[in-house]
């Protein structure tokens, strides 16, 4: 079941470790974030939390996109929904460069 995501760690420890034109979760204390560093090294932070049924994404290196495995919601590397159910973006957190 995909909630066992809520207490597991994160797929790296931290930002630091996550590469230009990737993206990865990480944990920050009860939170999961989805991180994801573009090509010009600039770091996205979004909620990891998928905004149709609260399931944890993963990042789809492939297609550059975070997926649900819940319902096959799929948003962009920054967070935008592009496939539904979900029709919300990824909550926004703070953007550092």
């Amino acid at each position: 079941m995909p909630y066992k995501e809520w207490v597991t760690g994160g797929d790296v420890a931290s930002e630091d470790e996550v590469g230009t034109g990737e993206g990865a979760v990480i944990r920050d204390g009860l939170k999961k974030i989805a991180v994801y560093r573009d090509n010009n090294g600039k770091m996205h932070k979004r909620s990891a939390v998928c905004t149709h049924m609260g399931f944890i994404v993963g990042f789809n290196a492939l297609e550059k996109t975070w997926d649900c495995p819940c319902h096959g919601s799929r948003f962009s590397a920054l967070g935008e929904p592009i496939n539904s159910p979900a029709i919300r973006p990824l909550e926004m957190l703070r953007e550092e460069e």
